[in-house]
């Protein structure tokens, strides 16, 4: 089944759960994830644990795309 979101996309909205999901890269390692937008402050990198910080403001140029995600993060801090 091909993925609904396309490969330059920076964001995502879930039409079951209506979630929106972000893809960002983490600073220490270059994991690129993706996380729901709802985590307002931090999450948690999904390769090496380091809190991340989620920023206020994405631009399009600088932002992970859907098409170089490998993973996802979790919460901050990790239940």
């Amino acid at each position: 089944m091909p993925s609904p979101v396309g490969d330059d996309a920076i964001a995502y909205r879930c039409h079951s759960c209506f979630t929106e999901v972000v893809f960002e890269s983490c600073g220490g390692c270059g994991f690129r994830q993706s996380i729901p937008s709802r985590w307002h402050t931090a999450y948690t990198c999904g390769k090496c644990g380091a809190k991340c910080l989620i920023p206020r403001r994405r631009l399009y140029s600088t932002s992970t795309k859907a098409f170089g995600v490998q993973g996802y993060g979790h919460t901050y801090p990790k239940f």
